[in-house]
């Protein structure tokens, strides 16, 4: 995010007519800015072992709620820019991209956040805060999916379904988009209503294998689809896809560190019994064994995303990225190849193996 504002702050438009949607974007983005800034900073103090108080963390997360329902607020002038007819450049393929990913990102969430910062109190019952913050993280994935299926549909009607019935690997990050993300999408909000606690229960009491095999799944698409431009280039030819992904999607490219949360979580054993039974065990695997398998995956994960930052962050101000620069390029590719097949491993072996306590 302070790639993306001091993006803005550089090349966005201050003269008409596009500061209209130019201006708030820039400031949209400078309110995710300071939400990262105090999240980064709460989790310091845990790190650093600082206690925050009960009210005082309440309060930490209720602000970062106001931040980024700000954020998601600065997409309307964007929305009524482009998204309307008698909007400046609207066309039938700006409702795919624009229209309907825009006004459920700047309707839905400001409202499901909202509801989650009313619910963001002391005295409030937890699993009622559990139950809007699983439904957010839902929402996020519907919103997630709009956003890059709706890009897909428009690179299509731009350049026709040749596009991808001509090429197998356009059709398969086109499936793997608006099909694939949707089921995760629905999996999602089918594993949220399951987990919604009851009175004096925790998210603990459910099942986080789950959870861990959701997060990971987003991540492992943003990588595997990475790998596929990084081995095959632009497909086709330049489109609205590629444009999206690697030029105004990187603002989703953090999601190719969420196998890191995700993937720990599918080694967690859960307080439901039920649900720890289902796991049968056909090997065996220590801790050490299950650490080893996950840093190792984590730290390749962590080259990757460092030498992708690089390449972005590098030509700042400029819009310019350097991933095509074969050095940067050959970097990504074997770092990322190694990344993806270690996270691929490590789901197998938390599907066939469980660790000794």
């Amino acid at each position: 995010m302070v790639y993306n504002n001091l993006l803005g702050i550089f090349n966005r438009h201050i003269t008409g007519p596009l500061e209209i949607e130019d201006i708030p974007a820039v400031l949209g983005s400078g309110l995710l800015v300071g939400a990262s800034l105090i999240a980064v900073i709460a989790i310091l103090f845990y790190v650093l072992k600082k206690d925050l108080s009960k009210p005082e963390a309440y309060m930490t997360l209720r602000m970062i709620l106001v931040f980024e329902i700000g954020y998601f607020l600065s997409f309307w002038p964007s929305l009524l820019v482009e998204g309307f007819p008698g909007g400046f450049h609207f066309t039938l393929v700006k409702v795919a991209e624009v229209t309907v990913p825009l006004l459920v990102e700047s309707t839905l969430l400001p409202v499901v956040l909202a509801k989650l910062f009313f619910e963001l109190n002391p005295n409030k019952p937890v699993s009622n805060q559990i139950k809007w913050g699983l439904i957010s993280g839902t929402v996020y994935l519907f919103v997630f999916w709009l956003n890059n299926a709706g890009e897909w549909i428009g690179a299509i009607m731009t350049k026709g379904f040749a596009y991808i019935t001509q090429y197998p690997i356009n059709m398969l990050s086109f499936i793997l988009t608006t099909f694939g993300l949707l089921l995760l999408a629905l999996y999602a909000a089918y594993f949220s209503k399951k987990s919604f606690p009851k009175l004096g229960l925790s998210l603990s009491d459910s099942d986080l294998r789950k959870a861990g095999l959701i997060i990971t799944a987003l991540g492992t698409y943003l990588v595997l689809i990475f790998l596929l431009w990084l081995y095959f280039g632009s497909v086709g030819g330049w489109g609205n896809w590629y444009a999206w992904f690697l030029g105004h999607g990187y603002l989703d490219l953090w999601g190719l560190t969420l196998p890191f949360v995700g993937l720990t979580l599918l080694f967690t054993s859960s307080k439901n019994e039920a649900a720890n039974k289902i796991q049968k065990k056909r090997y065996t695997l220590n801790i050490k064994q299950v650490n080893l398998i996950l840093f190792l995956t984590q730290a390749l994960g962590m080259a990757f995303y460092i030498i992708l930052s690089a390449a972005y962050d590098i030509p700042l101000p400029s819009t310019k990225i350097l991933i095509a620069e074969p050095i940067f390029r050959n970097l990504l590719t074997i770092s990322g190849s190694l990344y993806f097949i270690f996270i691929l491993l490590a789901i197998g072996l938390s599907i066939n193996m469980n660790k000794k306590e």
